[in-house]
């Protein structure tokens, strides 16, 4: 068993939540997380949970960052023999990690590399350097550093980890989520018909679905687009929406809030294409790529530096820059085009059957464990 630490309560909404709960439903050790947002004492589990969880007391929030406090529980954490496997960014768990690696060097930590921070001009761009460079000389001394795409893995070695201690173990869909998926019918090919866009993620700033209304208010063929999610940022896209569309906001663009899996699933039979027009390194891989090339529909996302996302859906039959600018122009090519999309469906369930299907994960999973 491998128990592992993170900063959030899993398997909660977001991608680091999703991969420590796959990793958890197979190692089957405990899950210890400072729940930074209260979720162990309310919410509902997107996903059923069979391993055991546990919280650790932790601070007060600090712009967002929290420590662990003294605690029984820290230090069963740390006097544990098993392997640790925690999950970056946090400042949290790589204290713990470093604390782990220091009380017992020859238990096996490790560290789950899930994104690159961006460190802009500015106080909270300074902060992340700092953090960042604080979190590549600790994992570079842990057992061994997992990341999610080849991109990231290319990244570690140039700040200096061992290219024999850094693997690639792509995220992944739960069995049923993947069952589900693969279970819808191709698309069929029309010669008039209205493109289905899908958006599927957090409302938030970084998430530029501003970008994408803005992209899809220059096409020339009918379109309509559907907002899967909640957040922050949810009533200004709204407001943007109306402003954009005016009285043909509500018909053009759907806001449906967070969806369970059965709903989602319905929307994603009905898509042609999703887009995750997300602009920050923040976004490494997008699990929802996933479920849109497992249900036989392309996804497009930028492709940026430090940022494997734009690698996760390239296919074979669509070349474009992958840049903000061009967004518009590949909308167009593909609402025009309804051949192309449904070769492009195809392309995308091929890829993600040979590259991300659960089977591989697994196989991979276990090659890592040999390692």
């Amino acid at each position: 068993m491998t128990e592992q630490l993170l900063r959030e309560w899993p398997p909660g909404y977001g991608g680091v939540e999703r991969v420590a709960h796959e990793l958890a439903a197979v190692w089957g050790g405990t899950v210890w997380s400072f729940d930074a947002q209260g979720f162990s004492t309310g919410e509902v589990d997107a996903m059923p949970v069979t391993y055991p969880r546990r919280r650790l007391p932790c601070t007060p929030p600090l712009a967002r960052v929290r420590f662990p406090l003294p605690s029984p529980a820290l230090w069963q954490l740390l006097c544990s023999r098993e392997p640790l496997h925690g999950h970056l960014p946090s400042p949290g768990v790589l204290l713990v990690l470093a604390l782990c690696r220091l009380l017992r060097p020859r238990r096996r930590v490790t560290a789950h590399w899930h994104f690159f921070l961006e460190t802009n001009v500015g106080l909270s761009g300074l902060i992340n350097a700092l953090y960042q460079q604080l979190a590549l000389l600790i994992v570079s001394r842990l057992s061994a550093v997992v990341t999610t795409s080849p991109l990231l893995r290319e990244e570690l070695l140039r700040c200096g980890c061992r290219a024999d201690r850094v693997a690639v173990l792509s995220c992944c869909l739960s069995e049923e989520q993947e069952s589900c998926a693969l279970a819808l019918p191709a698309r069929l090919e029309m010669s008039e018909r209205t493109l289905k866009v899908l958006f599927i993620g957090r409302l938030d700033s970084y998430k530029r679905l501003d970008w994408l209304m803005k992209a899809l208010s220059t096409l020339s063929r009918p379109w309509r687009l559907v907002v899967v999610g909640d957040g922050p940022r949810r009533g200004a896209f709204e407001t943007l929406s109306r402003d954009l569309f005016a009285s043909e906001a509500d018909h053009l663009v759907l806001f449906c809030g967070r969806l369970d899996e059965k709903a989602k699933l319905a929307q994603l039979a009905e898509a042609d294409v999703l887009v995750l027009p997300s602009d920050r390194s923040h976004e490494a891989f997008g699990i929802v790529q996933l479920e849109a090339m497992a249900a036989g529909i392309p996804a497009l996302a930028f492709q940026r530096r430090r940022s494997g996302m734009g690698w996760v859906g390239q296919l074979p039959g669509l070349t474009w820059p992958q840049t903000p600018d061009a967004l518009p122009a590949v909308l167009q090519r593909l609402a025009a085009d309804s051949a192309l999309l449904r070769r492009l469906g195809c392309q995308a369930r091929q890829r993600y059957e040979e590259l991300f299907a659960r089977r591989v994960w697994l196989n991979n999973l276990r090659a890592l464990h040999r390692r």
